[in-house]
């Protein structure tokens, strides 16, 4: 099953690519040499997820990740990571609207926007009434782009059509009009998805998907719109749960191992493979140190870039079994062993005290200039031994374990004293294995929101909803602008389309 779709979406980058607004596509796919059989239509569908795999890809949800209190990529002694510095000013909160990681991020989303609409505009010119269903799937992806589009940058052009005359440049939508395009999107395109759970609609946007955007967009309707949706959030979860197509694992980890597939949490799964998607998603490679090869006996060496925020990773009791399975921390060794030493180590004992062996130290307080050995790693998805760094695990975007504690959040914004919320919240504490909560509030909901998804793209809008998103750190030691709850619309942008408006607070 997993190596049928892989397959399928792997090819389909031949198809079609789309970085830039203004490309036209259709130069690549025309109704005269493609698109004539069901075979070519089932093979060009892939096109529109493709760019999925992207998500992953750094530049792209590092501009999330990095922005919020879990992740930080931290300048190292000797000039690792330091360059101008636009790294680090994500977690500081510095960052301008000459970032590259927010234009970047912008280009990748917007293009897969416009693959979508490419791949619309071609069926409905064939035949809008027999493709239907592949439609209301690629309008749902569609939907997937701009649900997070609205939560970066929140005032963003609606673009739903490819035959656009040349020359067009689209206008900003408010955050408001962003909000119910997807809404409308997902309700009127939804009925015409499948219900199955199974192999043919693994790695594709079926009826359980569309409902967890709209999850999505519930739970955060206050911060887009002004108005809560929590009762709406409730009843979208609640249909996901009831349908008993998905299940809580029994571990934790088994929802993070190479070849992941066989999940029952897995909604919304993209497909990764160490050899037919290779530099899409290569987290151990930009974790852990250049000399923790020896210790995975990996092929390539790591670049020695992300580390856990300190702040992060002391909210993990220690008997938490999420804390060993998501970071690495303490002395390290080889596959054999031995101490595993750091050739270029400071001598210095004010920058590394603890010699040529490499100690992953989680307590750290600069991102510049700070010693290699600095802060815990991410060892949340199954790192092989003998691999070459890339993953063999799919990344699931929308996990089952997210349905319920949205439910639970959702609960107890309708009710502070549910129970039914605190017992969902306890599931999570029991497989766990830490102590149950006897109440709830609103840093036990959060904070367990953040241990059990951690690195899995919800801890940026989940801190904005719960007014946390500002607060000091470590690393930014004052409260931070309110305005950068949005990205700046990028620089480049706004320099090659004037009817774009640029979000308040940014030059």
């Amino acid at each position: 099953m997993y190596r049928t779709v892989l397959f399928f979406l792997c090819l389909t980058p031949l198809i079609v690519s789309c970085t830039n607004l203004d490309e036209s596509l259709y130069s690549q796919l025309n109704n005269d040499n493609f698109l004539k059989t069901d075979e070519e239509i089932v093979s060009a569908i892939g096109a529109a997820y493709s760019g999925v795999r992207a998500f992953q890809d750094f530049g792209n949800m590092w501009a999330v990740y990095c922005t919020a209190d879990e992740v930080a990529i931290v300048g190292r002694t000797g000039g690792d990571w330091a360059g101008d510095g636009q790294d680090q000013q994500m977690t500081d909160h510095t960052w301008t609207n000459n970032n590259r990681f927010y234009n970047g991020t912008w280009l990748s989303f917007f293009g897969q926007v416009n693959k979508c609409n490419q791949l619309i505009y071609q069926l409905e010119q064939i035949n809008s009434e027999k493709y239907a269903n592949y439609i209301s799937e690629i309008k749902t992806v569609r939907a997937l782009w701009y649900m997070w589009l609205i939560d970066m940058w929140g005032n963003v052009p609606i673009i739903d059509k490819f035959d656009v005359p040349k020359g067009f440049l689209p206008s900003t939508n408010s955050r408001k009009e962003v909000y119910e395009f997807i809404e409308k999107e997902i309700k009127d395109n939804m009925r015409n998805l499948s219900k199955d759970v199974n192999s043919n609609t693994y790695g594709r946007a079926n009826y359980w998907t569309a409902l967890s955007i709209l999850s999505k967009i519930y739970l955060n309707a206050d911060v887009y719109t002004g108005t809560p949706q929590w009762q709406k959030a409730l009843d979208v979860c609640n249909e996901i749960i009831n349908s008993e197509k998905y299940h809580l694992t029994a571990t934790y980890k088994e929802n993070f191992i190479a070849k992941n597939e066989n999940s029952t949490e897995a909604i919304f799964a993209i497909p990764f493979d160490a050899i037919y998607t290779q530099w899409q998603w290569f987290l151990p490679l930009v974790t852990l140190h250049g000399s923790s090869q020896q210790t995975f006996n990996l092929t390539n060496q790591p670049w020695n870039g992300l580390s856990v925020q300190t702040d992060f990773f002391y909210k993990f009791e220690d008997q938490d079994i999420r804390k060993k399975d998501n970071f690495l921390w303490g002395p390290q060794y080889t596959s054999s062993g031995e101490p595993l030493l750091d050739p270029g180590y400071e001598k210095d004992t004010a920058i590394d005290p603890d010699g040529p062996q490499i100690n992953f130290t989680p307590t750290f307080i600069s991102l510049y200039n700070t010693a290699r050995q600095s802060g815990a790693r991410v060892i949340k998805w199954e790192i092989e031994m003998g691999g070459s760094g890339q993953m063999n695990s799919d990344f699931f975007m929308f996990r089952y374990s997210d349905i319920l504690l949205m439910k639970a959040e959702a609960l107890w914004r309708l009710n502070p004293n549910s129970i039914e919320a605190l017992n969902i919240i306890n599931l999570f504490r029991e497989r766990a294995q830490v102590p149950i909560f006897t109440s709830l509030d609103a840093n036990k909901i959060v904070d367990e929101r953040g241990k059990e998804l951690f690195m899995e793209g919800w801890r940026r809008s989940d801190l904005i909803r719960f007014n946390k998103y500002n607060d000091p750190t470590i690393f930014k030691p004052s409260i931070s602008e309110s305005y950068r709850r949005l990205f700046p619309i990028p620089k480049e942008q706004i320099d090659a389309n004037p009817k774009l408006k640029q979000n308040p607070g940014y030059n």
